[in-house]
């Protein structure tokens, strides 16, 4: 497995988060040290007035309901990716992969929770996964970690992910041979709502925010001068271009992946 932690230009956390360490894992105590320093007391909260709680236990890294701190919360979790090539998760016949074409090394430039990035390490691609929060750096880390815990996994894996913790606008200009950026902005919902949809993606947006669109177009800048072949932008159906010029655009039932010539 393969990770590299380049904190220095990494962003941090925007919210308040409590942490809580609940192991003797020597591995899970230096992640939570880490954090713990990284936010320091101004992004420290107690479980008892922040939303999430980072909780360091048996099962790796979780992101928890704060009122439900004791209960299982979202963790990265690879091994739940059904690995039958050719089928469902790993078909090329899906519009990302189709919009990545015959191309091999992609970096995803906003890794998330990385599950797109797993799919295409899945599926033979080389991928390196940028992500730019502390916090969802750590359950990528844990994530990897759990996944090549599990022989069958890492053999499907063939040690082709790579967890990248950076802002990826800076990252970028110093990576070389790189084929294909893959780029998925948090964009929002198409109508407000009371409350943020269920589950990952609510802990998702809580951690790392909306898109914001002047640094989605300067990623994106970035990304046509980086790549040797192509740029891929994945965007709701509702949502507008990234650009006016896209070489072609595959369409699922609810987002398109804009494909882009890199310059």
């Amino acid at each position: 497995m393969s990770f590299s932690k380049t904190r220095q230009s990494s962003v941090p956390q925007r919210n308040g988060i409590a942490v809580v360490v609940d192991t003797l894992d020597k591995r899970l105590i230096e992640e939570s040290q880490g954090i713990i320093q990284l936010l320091g007391k101004d992004g420290q909260e107690s479980p008892e007035v922040s939303m999430f709680t980072l909780f360091f236990g048996r099962d790796g890294i979780e992101l928890r309901l704060s009122q439900q701190v004791h209960h299982s919360g979202k963790r990265v979790d690879f091994l739940t990716i059904d690995r039958r090539i050719g089928t469902g998760n790993l078909s090329k016949k899906q519009p990302l992969p189709k919009a990545i074409g015959d191309h091999t090394a992609v970096v995803d430039a906003t890794a998330g929770f990385g599950m797109d990035a797993a799919r295409l390490a899945l599926m033979g691609y080389t991928v390196t996964a940028i992500e730019q929060s502390p916090i969802i750096s750590a359950m990528l880390r844990d994530g990897l970690w759990r996944a090549e815990m599990d022989a069958a996994c890492k053999e499907a894996l063939g040690g082709r992910l790579t967890i990248i913790e950076s802002d990826s606008t800076q990252y970028l200009q110093h990576l070389k041979g790189v084929e294909v950026v893959y780029i998925d902005p948090m964009f929002p919902p198409k109508r407000k709502k009371s409350a943020l949809p269920p589950g990952h993606i609510q802990a998702l947006q809580s951690i790392v925010g909306f898109e914001d669109p002047v640094k989605t177009k300067e990623l994106f800048n970035i990304a046509l001068q980086t790549a040797t072949q192509r740029v891929v932008v994945k965007r709701p159906l509702h949502a507008p271009q990234i650009a006016s010029n896209p070489t072609t655009i595959h369409e699922g039932k609810i987002v398109r992946y804009e494909v882009y010539r890199s310059v």
